[in-house]
């Protein structure tokens, strides 16, 4: 019985994944290549390890003895090659997930660090609200997603990679006065916000309940840059980034509208699936905690244009 670290990474990753065109994926190979590795692991043990059936992989009893000695030995071979001189350079491709903050400020720093430092590996990133690539996420279209949130479920790893403020904020033009504004208050005014796949609403909301902040007039976008435009023009008031609106805020586009209390800091997390043997997206994840800059903006230079009208 000779059993190979292939075909072994192509069990392993077939029933964790629960299908074998995940596990190819995951593997970067062809989900034909990852059949022949199983039935080859198969035939060798002279055990049936995995039922695939319409619904997915459902392991066998002698495939759930397999499986934490299939995990044991890959995850010994990868201390080995540590031992040995080094871990293995990263390679290949990482489908991440980030929300439009992200991907506006400092996602362009992360895939250039990452790219630098590691030649052989691709980063191919995905903008949407929260929600949608936590989904993204669990059904294994990405590898790694960057949302606001601290809890996704018992099947995720979470690693912190910043803290962004999210402020009330108006154009002057809209009138709010400059006294802290009650809960109750709130009411009187259009209220802007993202909409309620994002995990930005999803963070706050049993904040807001919880103070009594009440909206009446509410106008949703999945925007973050267009809530940031509608804000400007006067459209109403919404919750924004501060650090990345400060030049607008220190053109007097937008102003600051205090409350009692204000909006709690968001946490934002590197999420990926738990146990996973792939050290690839934990590596990302250490290298967006270290460029992560909700501040950052592209400067460009000025060609004669003022400003707004």
């Amino acid at each position: 019985m000779n059993p190979t670290f292939k075909q072994l990474e192509a069990f392993y990753h077939s029933a964790k994944l629960g299908s074998l065109s995940a596990a190819a994926t995951t593997l970067h190979t062809t989900q034909s290549a990852i059949s022949k590795r199983v039935s080859d692991l198969e035939a060798e043990l002279g055990k049936r390890l995995l039922h695939r059936g319409a619904t997915g992989i459902v392991l066998t009893p002698d495939g759930e003895r397999l499986l934490p000695m299939a995990e044991e030995a890959l995850r010994l071979r990868l201390r080995m090659a540590e031992a040995a001189g080094g871990s293995a350079p990263l390679e290949g491709k990482v489908r991440i997930g980030v929300t439009e903050l992200t991907a506006l400020s400092w996602l362009g720093l992360l895939i250039s660090t990452v790219v630098k430092e590691c030649p052989g590996l691709t980063l191919e990133p995905s903008v949407a609200p929260g929600l949608q690539l936590i989904d993204q996420l669990r059904q294994h279209e990405l590898d790694l997603a960057i949302v606001p949130g601290t809890y996704w479920g018992e099947d995720f790893q979470l690693m912190p990679v910043g803290v962004v403020e999210n402020v009330w904020m108006a154009s002057p033009a809209l009138g709010v006065p400059e006294g802290p504004l009650k809960p109750m208050d709130f009411a009187l005014y259009p209220f802007l916000e993202q909409s309620h796949d994002s995990s930005k609403s999803l963070f706050y909301r049993p904040w807001l309940e919880e103070h009594g902040f009440r909206f009446n007039r509410v106008f949703a976008s999945n925007s973050l840059a267009v809530l940031g435009e509608l804000t400007i023009d006067g459209f109403g008031i919404s919750q924004l980034c501060p650090a990345y609106f400060r030049p607008e805020l220190e053109a007097g586009l937008l102003k600051i509208v205090h409350s009692v209390p204000m909006p709690p800091p968001m946490i934002y997390n590197a999420v990926f699936h738990q146990g996973s043997l792939d050290t690839r997206a934990e590596y990302i994840a250490r290298r967006a905690a270290e460029v992560c800059d909700f501040s950052r903006r592209r400067n460009v230079p000025a060609s004669g244009f003022s400003g707004r009208p």
